[in-house]
């Protein structure tokens, strides 16, 4: 690649990051309205709805409107309607235009989210009316807590949230997505604006017929229109196509089935639509997407749908559902719904035989009339989940965003405990001790005591999210999504930050810290926490980014000795010396500088006291899970290289292969060892970067069929189980969790003796041998002949005395206070 494109294309990538960076620094303008509804799936839905009460207000015409469209060619109606409106107009959804608008226009009003790299500004208004009241379960409900993080991360940051009654804010913001005790905005309670778009109907519904029939449907005066309405059952929105297979059969069996005088459409999800619109099959059934599901909803005699959403919006009209679920068992049990079948307003269909014939008897008045079974829980439903859809919605939403009148209307917030609120910053969720660590603290931490969200950085690997499936479901999660909104310009002065530390030369913190500023609203929004934890401790942005939130406290790990950790060489390079260097520059800023023992915290507190105040040095241990290291020292070990047959007279160590962990040092004592007991074995569990020099030396040293190294495995413990000793070679170490899981074990420990061992090892348990390879020697035959001490551990009082411990450091609770 030549420089002259290799230049262009750096352009090309840098332009966007600058526009949006530029327009992000001009005034906002209190009079644009942003609407975006589906990602740009066109005029619709609750943005809609407000849309048009706005430009109808008298009172509001000073406001201009903007709507963004992904695809304006699908949306030919609502522009030739609206393109010589002199106060409305369209950008193209993702363009320059659209992020133009998006950073300084002064109401946004989204029925979903904006992308990832959205963050509102002060001065703007967001209005988050979501899309529907959900049937089926959603987020967290629906175990989904990695797939919410863009939701979240908008929602937090909204000014107002609008629902369709206390069924949609309980079940959708409050359990689904985690709204509880943390966000700050308003929920505007006053129905769905969409359903406004269905009043009156005896307006709408003759327009909307001609519509229908202008588009090609095949749609007789005087017909019954049945709507089929499914909701998305495809594998993924990228493949619209696996939705579409069969649905232009079902429809035709329906039709099949009907009496004369019916005449049923297909209405289908967004992205389906898109396939399924160039289709010829389709054509004289399918609704336009142009026409606004709720215009079709006022024309519509009997709705039938399974799953979807929109059969609370027609609730409000008093006609007549069927509900067509030949997949409920599989649907329900894979997704989840939220009401037992009994609350359906409207019998449930398995064939479509059953479907036509509960069609044909509506009205009737007999037995099984679907208007005679079904009429008390259509009453309760519509009641419930649609109490104010009065055709005035968009009205009362207008007067509370645009004309302060919150208090004449039901405008209420989401619900708050007394909990302290903690967030914890936990890497990229990497399988490795800190991991591990952090892991175990929040599987025992008393959800009726704290309310914890853990913050992390995204990747998109089946290794990140096994592991974020291991942290308890009442743990809020905010996946990190998206990138900082700062220029390029500016982004020299995080370079600098991130290597330097806050005594960079040329450094201007006051840029950085309004990138970092910036940031901390993008990812969190409005979100006030009380205590905020770098838990992971190595990572310059986010020990820069948790300062940036406001809160009581805020505190960072100290996983090891971290000048020694600072100062590692791996392979004559140090990886550490850069973000440690600048992570270290830090701590003044923070309150707490949490070490995981009492020993340890005294070598940090030693050798970083040009670093902080001795005063914010402290510790808390790390916790274990005792209960699953038994469980998985239960499972069967499967055959590895050393250790068939000799078990008693096998070793292990397990850890990181890297420098600080000094497995030559345990390679050559082993080979002392070897030597007098031929018989004896090593197992290295673990990996890392030093994994191949170690194996050379274990070659050269003709240990191969003695030594086995086994990679990263997920069940350390039934290894652990079988051998005679764990050996820990290392030159330094924090509060070393091996240890620990091995006295869960009852297996011996032989450790060199770093600065803090006594706090995983205290005088009369293990053997501690001096730093050298005949010290460690020494201490495996010591394992050998079964002199190592190793009484019982209790390892609920080690975490009993632990969880205290925080509770006392990062929530200020004393043991007087905590009894209360």
């Amino acid at each position: 690649m030549s420089p002259v494109t290799l230049a262009l294309r750096r352009v090309a990538k840098a332009w966007p990051i600058e526009w949006r960076a530029y327009w992000r620094t001009r005034p906002v303008q209190p009079d644009t309205v942003l609407y975006e509804a589906y990602s740009g799936s066109g005029v619709l839905c609750n943005p809609e709805a407000i849309f048009r009460a706005l430009l109808a207000d008298p009172e509001k015409q000073h406001l201009n409107h903007v709507w963004a469209v992904s695809h304006p060619r699908a949306h030919r109606e609502a522009l030739r309607e609206l393109a010589a409106h002199p106060r409305v107009r369209f950008v193209r959804h993702g363009s320059l235009a659209y992020h133009r608008v998006l950073a300084t226009a002064g109401y946004l009003i989204n029925n979903a989210t904006f992308p990832a790299e959205f963050a509102k500004r002060p001065g703007q208004v967001y209005v988050n009316t979501w899309h529907g009241t959900p049937l089926k379960r959603m987020g967290y409900d629906a175990l989904d807590r990695v797939g919410t993080r863009n939701i979240i991360r908008n929602l937090a940051s909204a000014d107002f949230v609008l629902s369709g009654s206390r069924f949609m804010t309980e079940q959708l913001y409050e359990s689904a997505f985690r709204l509880h005790n943390v966000f700050e905005g308003q929920v505007i309670e006053e129905g769905t604006p969409r359903t406004d778009l269905q009043e009156p109907a005896d307006v709408v519904a003759p327009s909307v017929r001609r519509e229908l029939r202008d588009a090609g449907l095949d749609l007789a005066e005087g017909e019954q229109v049945v709507l089929y309405a499914p909701t998305w059952h495809g594998e993924s929105f990228l493949r619209p196509e696996d939705d579409v297979a069969g649905l232009r059969r079902r429809v035709q069996e329906i039709q099949a089935g009907l009496p004369p005088g019916h005449r049923v459409l297909l209405k289908v999800h967004q992205q389906v639509h898109r396939h399924a619109a160039g289709l010829a099959g389709f054509r004289d059934v399918l609704v336009p997407n142009d026409i606004p599901t709720n215009r079709v909803l006022a024309c519509t005699d009997v709705l039938v749908t399974d799953y979807s959403s929109i059969f609370f919006d027609f609730l409000s009209t008093g006609r007549p559902i069927v509900f067509h679920t030949p997949d409920l068992d599989d649907y329900t049990e894979g997704r989840g719904l939220y009401l037992p079948l009994e609350e359906w307003p409207g019998p449930v269909t398995r064939s479509t035989r059953e479907l036509t014939e509960a069609i044909r008897l509506l009205g009737s008045g007999e037995g099984n009339d679907p208007q005679v079974t079904h009429a008390s829980a259509y009453h309760k439903a519509a009641e419930r989940f649609a109490p104010r859809d009065d055709g005035r919605v968009s009205e009362r939403v207008v007067d509370v965003v645009f004309g302060g009148g919150a208090a004449r209307h039901h405008v209420t917030r989401i619900r708050h405990d007394s909990r302290p609120k903690i967030l914890m910053y936990l890497g990229g969720l990497r399988p490795n001790g800190i991991t591990a660590s952090a892991v175990n603290l929040l599987r025992l931490l008393d959800p009726e005591q704290v309310d914890v969200s853990v913050f992390y950085s995204h990747q998109p690997t089946a290794e990140q999210r096994q592991t974020a499936e291991l942290l308890p479901m009442s743990v809020r999660l905010f996946p990190s999504v998206g990138s900082m909104t700062s220029s390029k310009r500016d982004r020299r002065h995080r370079v600098s930050l991130l290597r330097r530390g806050i005594q960079a030369p040329g450094l201007d913190l006051s840029v950085a810290q309004r990138m970092f500023q910036e940031e901390w609203r993008r990812c969190f929004g409005e979100i006030r926490f009380d205590h905020i934890i770098d838990f992971s401790g190595y990572a310059p942005v986010w020990a820069y980014l948790s300062l940036q939130g406001p809160a009581r406290s805020h505190s960072i790990w100290l996983h090891s000795d971290m000048r020694s950790d600072q100062a590692r060489e791996v392979e004559g390079a140090r990886p550490h010396a850069e973000n440690l260097g600048a992570v270290t520059s830090l701590y003044g800023s923070f309150d707490h500088l949490v070490s995981v023992s009492e020993l340890l915290n005294e070598v940090n507190r030693r050798n970083l006291s040009g670093m902080a105040a001795p005063e914010k040095f402290t510790w808390v241990p790390n916790v274990i899970d005792a209960d699953r290291i038994r469980r998985l020292a239960s499972e069967a070990v499967e055959d590895r290289p050393g250790l068939a047959g000799a078990q008693d007279r096998t070793f292990v160590s397990v850890g990181r292969l890297s420098p600080e962990k000094n497995h030559v040092r345990l390679i050559r004592a082993f080979q002392q060892v070897h030597k007098d007991h031929p018989e004896a074995r090593l197992l290295i569990v673990g990996d890392g970067p030093l994994r191949a020099q170690l194996a050379a030396l274990v070659d050269e040293l003709g240990l191969s069929s003695s030594v086995a190294f086994t990679g990263r495995v997920d069940n350390p413990y039934a290894m652990m189980h079988t051998a005679c000793a764990l050996i820990v070679s290392s030159d330094y170490e924090g509060h070393s969790v091996v240890t620990l899981e091995a006295r869960v074990l009852d297996l011996p420990v032989v450790s060199t003796d770093y600065p803090s061992v006594r706090g995983v090892l205290p005088e009369g348990v293990g053997v501690v041998v001096p730093p050298s390879a005949d010290g460690v020697a020494e201490g495996m035959r010591r394992a050998l002949e079964g002199t190592v001490p190793h009484p019982s551990f209790d390892a609920d009082q080690h975490n009993s005395d632990a969880l205290d411990r925080f509770r006392t450091v990062i929530c200020g609770v004393t043991e007087a206070r905590k009894h209360d």
